[in-house]
Formats: structure tokens, C-alpha cells, sequence
């Protein structure tokens, strides 16, 4: 029989500490990520009961068709996304409420660190949903998303590209560390 001995010294942890020291970093890793997660729920929630407010040169209405064309370097801004666009159809539900926004000429669109351009937009309030169209691009930082046709989850942060007269191109950078 072998006696094995084992020394431990003051400098390294026994095993409850070290085992403690993990649970407390994971149990702080699991609050932050639930604190995330309901901050960007509470972001999200704060934007969808925000106005659209539309600003253009020239506005025509029709109350009974339920739509107003803007035309003349038109911006619409809904909380923290702003859409540009030579000329904007506003499609109105029964509420008067924004339904739907089919625009044209110089699209682009902003969001935070996320914005695309392209020559024609449809938006759809219910899915909250942006698709671009001919040379469309979504960028997200130094990212880039490139098609003929783009749908943009704006909820999801999701983007689906299509193209029938090029291919669909991706720009990916890798992320720097941080020091």
C-alpha cells in the first residue's frame, strides 16, 4: 500500500471556495443576462407607444381611402427609427393608426448601429417589419448585407436577403477584443 500525501497550501483555494467563487460568477452572469433581456424588452415596449411623427414638403390625403402621400424629402421618425424617402404612402387601419408605409426613391433607414438603404420600401406595423428592395443593403457597424430584395425584422434584429439578377453578398468583420 502507497501513501499518498497532499499539501495544501494558504495560497490555493480548497475546493468549496473555488467551487463558491464559480456559482457566484454564474449566478452574476444569469441576473446580468435577465437584466439585459428585460432592458431591451422595456426599450422595445417604450418604442411601439411612440408617435409616428412624418415630416415633407408636400402631404395629399384622402380620409376616405384612409392613405396620405408625402412627397418632397419625406422623414417619418417612430421612436428610435427614422425612415427617409422621396416619397412616402401612408396606409391608415380603421383606428387611423399606421398600418403600413410603402416608400420610394433615396430609401434609407436608421436604427441605432443598424441602417440600410435601397429604392423602394415597404414597412408593416404588425410584423414591424421593414423590406428593401432593388440594391438593398442593411449595415450593422462595419457589417454589411447586400441583394435585390432585404426583409428586416426590426423586433428580431433578423435579416433575410434575396437577389434574382446578382447573388445575396455578406460583409463580415470579427469583432475586436476588448482590453
Amino acid at each position: 500500500m502507497h501513501n499518498i500525501n497532499f499539501s495544501i497550501s494558504k495560497e490555493s483555494p480548497t475546493f468549496l471556495e473555488f467551487f463558491a467563487s464559480r456559482i457566484y460568477k454564474i449566478a452574476f452572469f444569469i441576473i446580468l443576462c435577465f437584466v439585459l433581456v428585460a432592458y431591451s424588452q422595456e426599450k422595445k415596449e417604450a418604442n411601439k407607444k411612440e408617435p409616428v411623427v412624418i415630416t415633407a414638403d408636400k402631404l395629399e390625403y384622402s380620409n376616405k381611402d384612409k392613405i396620405a402621400i408625402y412627397t418632397g424629402k419625406v422623414e417619418a421618425i417612430k421612436g428610435n427609427i427614422k425612415l427617409n424617402a422621396d416619397m412616402m404612402k401612408i396606409f391608415l387601419d380603421d383606428k387611423g393608426d399606421v398600418s403600413k408605409i410603402i416608400a420610394t426613391g433615396n430609401v434609407y433607414f436608421e436604427q441605432e448601429n443598424k441602417w440600410g438603404k435601397g429604392k423602394e420600401a415597404e414597412y408593416y406595423k404588425d410584423k414591424n417589419l421593414i423590406i428593401l428592395r432593388k440594391d438593398a443593403e442593411v449595415h450593422q457597424d462595419k457589417n454589411v448585407v447586400e441583394g435585390d430584395e432585404i426583409y428586416y425584422y426590426i423586433d428580431e434584429e433578423k435579416a433575410i436577403a434575396t437577389s434574382k439578377t446578382k447573388r445575396v453578398r455578406s460583409i463580415i468583420f470579427p469583432k475586436e477584443k476588448q482590453q
